[in-house]
């Protein structure tokens, strides 16, 4: 199971690592071209920072979020506090890095009730940035693309 974790993990950094990009031919004149603004890509994590957040969400998070992020099923019916899929096929990736870190740093509640604990006492800032690191290596390549997206949107 780890080794295929492992591979999976491996394969989506593999996949960004060898993304093409099309040569942009340099204008000829002295006037420098407009410029556009052109989304931040992040560095891809290390494969030491992914296992590490690995661990640390088998000790900490799989508990309720599940061993492979999955969530638990009942996690969108309405009255029911369950912890959402981290895996790509929830609605993590629609917050930016920050709300990611904020929501494990300082917890969550819905409704005054708490349904996720803080983490900030437990977890240093570098162990918070490897679970997000790890969890986000599990998304499929285009949800990866959607909340690099978002958060280039957010950060204009």
């Amino acid at each position: 199971m780890k080794a295929l974790l492992r591979l999976a993990v491996f394969g989506v950094l593999a996949l960004a690592a060898c993304e093409r990009r099309e040569a942009v031919p340099i204008p000829q004149t002295t006037t420098p071209p407009p410029t556009t603004a052109q989304p931040v890509l992040e560095a891809p994590p290390s494969l030491a920072s992914l296992n590490r957040g690995g661990r640390l969400f088998q000790e900490h998070c799989a508990q309720c979020h599940g061993p492979e992020a999955q969530g638990h099923p009942d996690w969108q019916t309405p009255g029911v506090i369950a912890a959402p899929p981290l895996d790509g096929t929830g609605n993590a990736w629609k917050r930016t890095r920050a709300e990611l870190y904020a929501v494990i740093a300082y917890g969550a509640a819905r409704g005054g009730t708490p349904v996720m604990p803080a983490w900030k006492d437990r977890l240093s800032e570098s162990e918070i940035n490897d679970l997000i690191a790890w969890f986000q290596a599990l998304w499929p390549p285009e949800v990866y693309g959607q909340w690099q997206a978002r958060n280039a949107a957010a950060a204009r």
